[in-house]
């Protein structure tokens, strides 16, 4: 009876310490990619009129393919329709910013980082969370 106690708590130990480490990588992901878009937040307004320039789609992509190599595992620990979501607004910066679209480029990054934001609230170990 004992043996199968122990067994249960080892088991519940390595489950939680697992949950843990799945909210640190994931919130740690999300985080990574609302500072790059902030950055890029950063550089749009101080070159409102012309955003454009090939530097600025250059970083953007490179925002975009840094995502690309986390989404990888982070496929097998969340919700697709969640990740096709940060997909499609990245793509979207990209496309504002070749068009030299400012108002929609800052709005699409604004409203990125609002749901990247609130999404990871949904991954964060917390008492809610749990029941």
């Amino acid at each position: 009876m004992v043996k199968k106690w122990i067994i249960m708590i080892c088991l519940m130990i390595v489950l939680g310490v697992g949950c843990v480490i799945e909210s640190i990588y994931v919130n740690k992901s999300f985080d990574n990619l609302v500072d790059s878009l902030e950055l890029l937040q950063t550089e749009l307004d101080s070159t409102k009129e012309k955003i454009d320039e090939p530097y600025l789609f250059e970083k953007a992509d490179k925002i975009h393919k840094t995502w690309h190599k986390r989404v990888k595992v982070l496929k097998c620990l969340i919700w697709h329709t969640g990740i096709k979501d940060v997909e499609v607004g990245l793509a979207r910066i990209e496309v504002y910013i070749e068009e030299n679209d400012y108002t929609e480029a800052t709005a699409e990054i604004s409203s990125l980082i609002d749901y990247l934001e609130h999404y990871s609230d949904d991954f964060s170990v917390s008492w809610e969370n749990i029941f």
